[in-house]
């Protein structure tokens, strides 16, 4: 497959201006612009069906990324486009598992058949998005258990699944929201501080959740403060 997949005007960083904020709080430049890329990846596996007219032109998506990446796992030549030359540069410099990168968007595919069960988001986020998380984990720490991001970023993920209507309404209830909030809570507590800016946007998952709009204003401040206490 030869033709690249369309993407935002800037595609080595996340469209979703919270998850960039929260980047701004990793203090090294390259290390930043490296997450920021591997979050962009995320970004793009998570949001193919909203950008897509029909399943079949999803499948030729991730496929095309699956295929992108096993030319960067091989040391081949890779397809070009900006993020796929990114992640090309990033692996090299960090040593990323590719494999776990590739293995990361088949769960994705399960948005394809239309709205999620709570039993398929759920392996969107710990099987995909979590997945690519514990890689941008290595780039900030190496030496870092990337497991505690994983509550975290599902509370993440499946929040922003349902403020974008691709979860089963009847599965993504209130309590739901609060058993989801009471675990990322805890989990948030096990993360260390190198790894915050991973899961910050966690700390405004709730408000999503209940279909709450924040301020500009108050989106920093929910970050800054989840960023200075470690909670959420």
């Amino acid at each position: 497959m030869s033709d690249s997949p369309i993407l935002p005007e800037d595609e080595t960083v996340p469209r979703d201006e919270v998850v960039c904020l929260a980047a701004n709080f990793i203090e090294d430049a390259q290390k930043r612009g490296d997450v920021l890329a591997l979050l962009a990846f995320a970004e793009v596996l998570r949001d193919v069906p909203a950008r897509v007219s029909e399943p079949l032109l999803g499948d030729i998506r991730y496929t095309w990324w699956v295929e992108a990446l096993e030319e960067i796992r091989d040391g081949r030549k890779v397809r070009y486009h900006p993020l796929s030359a990114a992640l090309a540069d990033v692996a090299e410099r960090h040593a990323l598992d590719m494999q776990a990168l590739i293995d990361a968007i088949e769960p994705h595919r399960l948005q394809l058949d239309g709205r999620l069960s709570l039993r398929d988001a759920l392996s969107v986020a710990d099987k995909g998005q979590a997945v690519v998380l514990a890689q941008a984990a290595k780039v900030l720490e190496p030496a870092a258990d990337a497991a505690c991001l994983l509550i975290p970023a599902r509370f993440q993920t499946l929040a922003t699944l349902k403020v974008a209507g691709r979860l089963n309404a009847e599965e993504a209830g209130a309590e739901e929201g609060r058993h989801l909030y009471r675990e990322a809570r805890q989990g948030m507590k096990r993360v260390p501080p190198a790894l915050l800016p991973l899961v910050l946007p966690t700390a405004v998952a709730a408000g999503l959740w209940q279909g709450r709009v924040r301020s500009a204003l108050s989106v920093r401040l929910k970050l800054l403060w989840a960023f200075v206490t470690g909670r959420i």
